[in-house]
């Protein structure tokens, strides 16, 4: 089997100011565990297309894959379009920004290769976190109230969160408590649509798992370390497979598979913990950062797991069982 990876840290064709650096760290550290994975598996044969800049930063796998680095002068759209003609399979490490998921996404479709990670339709929804917050709760989803954020009505009483609609992870995060934190804030806000919700006082956590036609399986829960600075969100680690009441995850993930069937092969919830209850925030129908650390926590080859489905259950009981800190952009003491 013929796999292309594509990894969205790249450049031509593509709004490269909604990708900051820290989107790229971890963009890297997911597309090098993922190769990992894939590499172990007999009778693949692995393409991976990239940014020409960070070619280097998989130069271990050079003589084992076939990379494929494009440049700023390159169209990404039609130079991806060639590589998944070449493939029987196609894992894009992709953000939702700019509908840059969900346009690899029908491509994919359309040339009928087999798409190893979610559908379009997933995507769709999920790519937009006011629809993903409505269509949570018609199916009665317990998640963080949303809506659209209109810059003339807002009223800067309480504390609220400012997001862009398409947003991935921290970026253009904002937390506003008063009128002086909307003076500092209102300047930063570019001019893509965003979104409001409430604070709330919690433990930031995500669930990764694998999803098959409406059935779901918990991976392992992760705790995020995130720091608010002026006014924003930042990311600064996670600490993967940390201990939790997996009954209780393991019941959101299946009412998450069903209320979106079209979500396959890894996909993580952000979900925002409290004594009284768990809300999703987000769901993440692609690689989150956390996937980098599940093979050493669980000693599961995950990519294994999503090549065995849709025709087989994979298979998700741990290996081993330990707690992983990834440093992202902080603290060297949390990762020790």
């Amino acid at each position: 089997m013929k796999i292309l990876v594509f990894e969205y840290v790249t450049g031509g064709g593509f709004n490269r100011e909604r990708i900051p650096d820290t989107l790229a760290t971890e963009g890297l550290l997911m597309l090098k565990a993922l190769l990992q994975d894939l590499s172990e598996i007999a009778d693949i044969k692995l393409i991976v297309m990239l940014d020409t800049r960070f070619a280097d930063s998989i130069s271990e796998y050079a003589g084992a894959i076939e990379i494929v680095p494009i440049d700023a002068h390159q169209s990404v759209l039609e130079t991806f379009q060639k590589q998944v003609v070449r493939c029987d399979a196609v894992w894009s490490v992709a953000p939702e920004i700019n509908n840059i998921l969900f346009d690899l996404t029908r491509m994919i479709e359309r040339l009928g290769k087999r798409l190893l990670s979610s559908s379009s339709e997933a995507v769709a929804i999920t790519s937009n976190k006011l629809e993903t917050f409505r269509y949570l709760t018609q199916h009665r989803i317990e998640t963080v109230p949303s809506e659209p954020f209109i810059p003339h009505r807002f009223q800067p009483i309480g504390r609220q969160v400012i997001k862009p609609v398409d947003g991935m992870g921290c970026e253009r995060t904002f937390r506003v408590d008063n009128a002086e934190d909307w003076a500092l804030v209102r300047p930063q806000l570019g001019e893509e649509p965003y979104i409001v919700q409430p604070y709330i006082d919690g433990t930031p956590a995500s669930l990764s798992c694998l999803f098959n036609h409406g059935k779901g399986w918990l991976l392992c829960h992760n705790v995020q370390r995130i720091e608010i600075k002026d006014c924003r969100f930042k990311l600064n680690a996670c600490r993967v497979n940390e201990p939790g009441v997996k009954e209780n995850y393991q019941v959101l993930v299946n009412r998450v598979a069903h209320a979106l069937p079209g979500l396959s092969g890894y996909a993580g919830i952000d979900i925002i913990e409290t004594p009284e209850y768990i809300a999703v925030l987000e769901i993440n129908p692609r690689l989150t950062t956390s996937y980098a650390g599940i093979r050493e926590a669980l000693g599961i080859n995950v990519a294994a797991e999503v090549l065995r489905m849709p025709q087989n259950q994979p298979s998700v009981s741990p290996i081993i069982n330990r707690s992983i800190n990834l440093l992202i952009d902080g603290d060297e003491t949390y990762a020790n």
